[in-house]
């Protein structure tokens, strides 16, 4: 489970308007799990390398160690270095950081969130057309269970 995407040190390097993940990791978390997606496993001098932006040994392997922590990246000793590589597909952390999102703007705002998630679709016909076969698809929780049906994992 992804706890805390970034520090808050990092929070504030993010700049407005950025969007998908860029907005919540800091620019070099993001930067690495990319090299990481791109290359499937690599030790921090194979990241380093691939990086393009100059960064030091010891800072990419700070932030490799914290995407560690927080679940992101797994890693195994071979010989005096370890090697690296990411938990899961750029995808699956889209789905997760997405649906991380929705649910704590429909817990904090319930039914204004909804509308106003409708409203933003409604203006993009194959959007909302995406929307509507979802939600045909979830089936309404058994009355008086006060339980609320959720779409399927990789339904988003």
């Amino acid at each position: 489970m992804i706890c805390s995407m970034s520090s808050g040190r990092e929070s504030a390097e993010r700049e407005p308007g950025r969007q998908g993940l860029a907005a919540h990791f800091g620019s070099l978390e993001l930067a690495i799990l990319n090299v990481m997606w791109a290359k499937g496993e690599t030790d921090v001098a194979g990241c380093a390398r691939d990086l393009d932006s100059g960064q030091a040994y010891t800072t990419v392997k700070t932030v490799m160690e914290r995407l560690v922590v927080k679940g992101l990246l797994d890693r195994r000793k071979e010989g005096r270095q370890y090697v690296y590589w990411p938990r899961q597909t750029r995808r699956e952390v889209e789905q997760r950081v997405a649906a991380e999102q929705v649910r704590q703007v429909v817990d904090g705002f319930g039914d204004l969130a909804v509308a106003n998630f409708v409203r933003a679709v409604s203006g993009d016909a194959k959007q909302l057309a995406h929307v509507r076969a979802l939600l045909a698809g979830i089936a309404d929780p058994p009355a008086g269970s006060g339980g609320t049906a959720r779409p399927p994992e990789g339904a988003a």
